[in-house]
């Protein structure tokens, strides 16, 4: 992994910690970027932030993570991007990025000769092929509202999903969820058999205190389970889902959600309308299965394609 980042360009002279930036070849892109190496001996491990520009709980945890992590305390080596996709913060963008228009975590694991946001995943997919662990931290857009959720891709096999899922069980938020989905960060990850869970904590577009000490306990937490910090991590009771399934918009114009965030639903129950300007309705949406809504997007404005919802199924 630090090699693969030194040929990147980030290199620190022997230092046990050292910052600087990750160039995206062919972009005007770079990443921030912190390496921590370790005192000791243990596991290589990737944790980003920021791959949506407008998620800044995770963004400051990163940054927070990468400040405090030493290398006198730790096993093995660390290295933290924070954050990952910098044009899309400046920004101040949802999901998108403003050189293309892609949703970087849809185009992993990415392309050396892509669009901005392809090369963008094949970079930090490169970093992946060498980590044995890949935490990426995610939190309530700009647009939306969440429960604290971690997720893990089935797609590597059981074997890796079930390195994933314990890991992810670690963090202690309330519900960990098994995805197929491809093209996302995790998945990207489990493509060149790297194991690794996706993070979810933060509400509409917003940050405090409060939130980003949560999201540490629960990393550091996860790195205790791992063996790269010393302690013994704390036991958490979660509920396990099987899947999440998201219902997305089949229209533009105005969206009315008629249910609530960690509620539950069942099977047909309408979560929602879309109307046009002229407040007609356009479409009604239904939940596709029973379970509870673990996000919940909060705009009036709402463009055809986009999540509306999504509920993580037992």
């Amino acid at each position: 992994m630090l090699s693969t980042v030194n040929e990147l360009g980030l290199t620190g002279d022997g230092n046990t910690k050292y910052s600087g930036w990750i160039p995206v070849e062919g972009t005007p892109m770079k990443m921030p970027a912190t390496v921590i190496k370790g005192s000791n001996d243990g596991p290589n491990i990737l944790i980003t932030g920021g791959v949506h520009g407008g998620e800044y709980p995770c963004i400051e945890t990163a940054i927070q993570l990468a400040n405090e992590i030493q290398s006198e305390s730790l096993s093995g080596n660390i290295v933290v991007i924070h954050p990952v996709n910098t044009a899309a913060f400046l920004a101040r963008m949802q999901y998108y990025g403003p050189y293309d228009g892609k949703n970087l975590n849809r185009v992993f694991p990415g392309k050396a000769s892509g669009t901005v946001s392809e090369r963008i995943a094949y970079t930090v997919n490169q970093i992946q092929k060498e980590a044995d662990f890949f935490i990426d931290l995610h939190g309530g857009d700009i647009h939306e509202s969440l429960v604290p959720f971690v997720i893990y891709s089935k797609n590597g096999g059981e074997e890796l999903a079930e390195k994933s899922r314990l890991v992810a069980e670690s963090v202690g938020f309330p519900y960990v969820v098994g995805s197929v989905s491809e093209g996302g960060s995790i998945s990207g990850a489990a493509s060149v058999g790297t194991p690794g869970f996706l993070a979810e904590l933060g509400q509409c577009g917003q940050w405090s205190h409060g939130e980003v000490a949560e999201y540490k306990a629960g990393i550091y937490n996860a790195l205790k389970h791992l063996g790269s910090i010393a302690g013994d991590p704390d036991q958490h009771q979660v509920t396990q889902l099987q899947k999440m399934t998201v219902v997305k918009s089949l229209d533009e114009g105005c969206w009315y959600p008629n249910v609530r965030l960690n509620e539950e639903v069942n099977k047909g129950d309408k979560l929602g309308e879309i109307r046009d300007y002229f407040g007609n309705t356009l479409s009604e949406y239904t939940a596709e299965a029973s379970g509870v809504l673990l996000y919940l997007v909060t705009s009036l404005a709402i463009i055809k394609d986009d999540p509306l919802a999504a509920i993580g199924v037992a």
